[in-house]
């Protein structure tokens, strides 16, 4: 009797772990498909379908989706190293969809904003997989949320009919190298090898300048002088 009843409450948890990891899942490909209906403006009217380097960037959504379910999932065997080989694959297809882009001469606005916008969600999503499992301080989170909190400020700002300069806001090399150092971050601290310890210094240590850009681009959005010397936003 005991041991059925034992049985039964791990079948139950077992689906209850899996019903949240689906949950969890589909809620992050939901702001995927989301971001893409709001930016189809931007697709080329003569355009039939997605070019591959766009598809490739969707996959990234995807690969990120898939990880973000394992918030939910606790980290026992061969688990442990899933969310960070998914992660990894998506911030390494970061690298290629722009170098496939231009190599097919296909650049668009729309690739532009959804890499944008998928780069912010992997940002957001595994860290919290990385929070939840013990691997990053949950101060590290303010890194994407902060790019949420800056567009809906945008938004915001436009509704008010207040200016917005978001075309003074430039991409510059230094925003790229931090990027890059934030998705090694988060690949590496979601995988079973470094302390909490090591990624708390390390989380910090990159998260102070990437607000101080963010910080810095929203004075530019709003019309505030800035000294020009200042390294640029990462986002």
């Amino acid at each position: 009797m005991l041991s059925s009843f034992a049985f039964s409450l791990m079948a139950w948890r077992s689906l209850r772990t899996a019903a949240a990891f689906v949950a969890l899942s589909l809620a992050t490909w939901l702001i995927v498909s989301v971001t893409l209906w709001r930016s189809r403006r931007l697709l080329d009217p003569r355009a039939t379908r997605l070019g591959p380097a766009t598809q490739l960037t969707l996959l990234r959504g995807l690969l990120v989706s898939v990880a973000a379910g394992f918030a939910a999932v606790p980290p026992v065997g061969a688990v442990r190293w899933l969310p960070a080989l998914l992660y990894a694959t998506a911030a390494i297809g970061d690298r290629f969809d722009g170098i496939l882009a231009r190599h097919r001469g296909e650049t668009t606005a729309l690739g532009a904003r959804l890499d944008e916008a998928m780069d912010a969600l992997g940002l957001l999503a595994a860290p919290i997989v990385a929070v939840s499992w013990g691997r990053l301080p949950p101060w590290y989170l303010l890194v994407g949320v902060t790019y949420y909190i800056y567009r809906a400020a945008i938004w915001l700002r436009r509704r008010l009919e207040l200016p917005v300069h978001i075309e003074r806001v430039k991409r510059r090399q230094i925003t790229r190298i931090f990027a890059g150092l934030q998705m090694t971050l988060v690949s590496v601290a979601l995988a079973p090898l470094l302390s909490l310890e090591v990624t708390s210094i390390a989380a910090t240590l990159l998260m102070v300048p990437t607000l101080a850009f963010f910080a810095r681009d929203w004075l530019i959005v709003i019309g505030r002088p800035v000294a020009t010397r200042t390294a640029p936003a990462l986002h």
